[in-house]
């Protein structure tokens, strides 16, 4: 019975905490949480054959939201009653005054917890009715803070597909997005979007941060899924910066914001996200048209640092963990 009365109150705390650390913390979601979600995500893509256009992906994630909560009370009714099932007599029918068995144990705590009170099964002392006053108000505030947790979460969920749409209208590949900020003499049709892009994508990155979630919502559209804007819009980043002719590169300082911007995305994916790293650099994007333009310096491949081979390894794996291809950033090719 010890066991038990042991493994109630630590269900008990573990629950509270990972509630707390979901719903109030910005270093990302609880560990039971982060890691359910986490699962739950690869099943999901199991069944949809890794096809990031099924239908099946995008329902994900509200199906996981509500979920979450859904565990959180069954873990907090089962610690409940795990606690009661190790005090026997401690929960007695009103009436006949009979001990009550499991599955009436099961019930009374399933009312404490709902707060309804229904009054056919009472605590036997002090103890024990604080015990169920204490589960009652854990409930209500589980209750209120999943509400409020929702409303920040669907918020951040219509920025996430605002910025993936945003992104979209820059070029379907990032030779496109280069050419089309050309202007002739400079890039400077691009680099006045910079600063926008930058502030949104650092939005972003702080919303993925405080509700981790947000990650598995899916678009089963890839001209708007936000992992393939992101990275095509990286691989644009270095394109411009180390393979177009220096003479016409736009100033560095122009597009540090855009730099600084996805450092600080790279930092929320790395502490929030189970992510595991592929270990080879994707493919360089095409850059035909940029040859033909003249727009190329005539050097040999170029050689990133082992921090950009990094994030270009970190992109290629989050784009394969969403269930698309890194073909899929040139959008005519897909």
């Amino acid at each position: 019975m010890l066991v038990f009365m042991i493994s109630g109150i630590v269900l008990y705390f573990a629950i509270v905490i990972d509630i707390l650390q979901t719903t109030l913390s910005m270093q990302g979601g609880g560990w039971l949480t982060s890691r359910f979600a986490h699962i739950f995500w690869k099943c999901f893509l199991y069944v949809s054959g890794r096809n990031g256009r099924s239908k099946i992906l995008s329902q994900a994630g509200y199906i996981l939201l509500i979920s979450i909560v859904l565990i959180w009370v069954l873990f907090l009714w089962m610690s409940f009653v795990l606690i009661l099932y190790a005090n026997p007599g401690a929960i007695i029918d009103s009436t006949s005054k009979m001990p009550a068995n499991l599955w009436q144990l099961i019930y009374y705590s399933g009312f404490s917890i709902s707060t309804l009170g229904m009054g056919d099964y009472i605590a036997t002392g002090d103890i024990w009715k604080i015990l169920s006053s204490v589960y009652s108000f854990t409930g209500l505030i589980l209750l209120t803070m999943s509400v409020t947790y929702f409303v920040p979460v669907l918020s951040a969920v219509i920025d996430q597909r605002k910025l993936g749409i945003k992104l979209s209208t820059l070029g379907s590949s990032p030779e496109e997005i280069i050419i089309s900020g050309w202007n002739g003499e400079n890039f400077d049709h691009l680099t006045s979007k910079v600063d926008d892009l930058s502030d949104s994508i650092i939005k972003y990155s702080q919303q993925h941060r405080a509700y981790p979630v947000i990650h598995y919502f899916h678009n089963n559209k890839s001209k708007n899924a936000i992992i393939l804007q992101l990275a095509r819009l990286y691989e644009t980043l270095l394109l411009i910066s180390q393979e177009v002719k220096q003479e016409i590169q736009p100033e560095p300082e122009s597009l540090k914001p855009l730099f600084v911007a996805f450092e600080n995305y790279f930092e929320v994916i790395a502490e929030v996200t189970h992510i595991e790293l592929v270990k080879e650099d994707p493919p360089g994007s095409g850059t035909e048209k940029l040859s033909e333009k003249q727009l190329l310096a005539k050097t040999e491949d170029s050689t990133y640092s082992s921090e950009i081979h990094k994030h270009r390894r970190l992109f290629r794996s989050l784009v394969w963990q969403d269930g698309w291809k890194w073909e899929q950033l040139d959008a005519k090719k897909s």
